[in-house]
């Protein structure tokens, strides 16, 4: 089986289902595992935008959307040569990754077979469970997916048996970009519930939206999770404090005064594989330490000092 993923959440399912061998193509943000990195990189951002700042990332995002423009490009050259069986890719964001209509249009131009194309479009954890499976059935690893969402099953009932009574999970705030600022959509908010809070400003398996600053101080949020779609941590720790220190009466949030302020590593949050499960973790850790010291993996999240 020759397997070419063009996201990073389903190259990081291909490699915890232990098919990282059989993978012969990623696309140019796969980054996990390490080994992801070593593989030959299908599709490229047609713009580079590691250097601008949230708003300007934003506007050039909105520009492609209002005009249509792409903002990827797949090497068909390289698809021919590398021959895959199977393609994975995605029609829940157009911003993070090549759209599946692309993939389809390419496929059909390079090559002289048809392959047999998967594509992820995931609103919940069961969801996401559902397109392990999926993979894991195309990559003839049925057994191993079943097993992987199993296990996966087991963390998050562990953190949910200990869970307190509904009235008394904390309000929780989870950033997913800074300027403009944007909730978290999809699974975030889940998440936030099976960690034992509760996401007042979002939609559970709904989209995204702008939030105005306003809202935030209404809700007064007693944690603030910031994980700024796909930032890497340094960037994560710098944006966020620059951002914070600049909203109007930032210092009377509960979140801030009770130093309940956590940055996650952006690049995890947003991806819809099985580090969903260190997400919550994460979340369940910040939240409530004293039952779940230590549970998240090492470099998911750490709490905001601020100076």
């Amino acid at each position: 089986m020759r397997i070419c993923s063009l996201l990073p959440s389903a190259t990081e399912i291909v490699y915890a289902l232990g098919l990282g061998d059989q993978l012969v193509g990623v696309s140019h943000a796969c980054d996990f595992p390490l080994d992801a990195q070593s593989k030959p990189v299908v599709s490229r951002s047609l713009r580079q935008v590691g250097h601008l700042d949230s708003r300007e990332i934003d506007a050039i995002t909105q520009q492609a959307r209002s005009t249509g423009n792409p903002l990827y490009w797949i090497d068909g050259e390289l698809l021919r040569e590398l021959r895959p069986d199977l393609i994975i890719t995605q029609e829940l964001c157009e911003v993070c990754a090549v759209g599946s209509g692309s993939v389809y249009e390419t496929a059909a131009q390079v090559l002289d077979y048809q392959p047999e194309i998967i594509t992820i479009r995931p609103a919940g954890v069961e969801d996401i469970f559902q397109n392990i499976l999926n993979i894991g059935r195309a990559a003839e690893s049925g057994a191993g997916a079943e097993d992987l969402v199993e296990s996966l099953r087991r963390r998050m009932d562990y953190v949910g048996s200990a869970f307190p009574s509904e009235n008394e999970r904390p309000r929780v705030f989870c950033i997913d970009w800074l300027d403009p600022l944007r909730n978290t959509g999809q699974w975030g908010p889940e998440l936030v519930e099976l960690a034992g809070g509760e996401e007042g400003l979002a939609d559970k398996w709904g989209k995204s939206r702008e939030v105005a600053w306003e809202e935030v101080l209404a809700y007064q949020p007693e944690y603030l999770m910031m994980m700024p779609c796909a930032f890497e941590p340094e960037r994560v720790e710098r944006d966020s404090g620059e951002w914070l220190r600049r909203q109007r009466d930032w210092q009377t949030l509960p979140a801030v005064r009770k130093g309940q302020v956590f940055l996650f590593d952006g690049r995890i949050p947003s991806r819809h594989g099985p580090r969903i499960a260190d997400v919550m973790e994460g979340l369940a850790e910040a939240m409530w330490p004293q039952r779940f010291a230590g549970l998240a993996p090492e470099g998911v999240f750490h709490r905001w000092e601020a100076a």
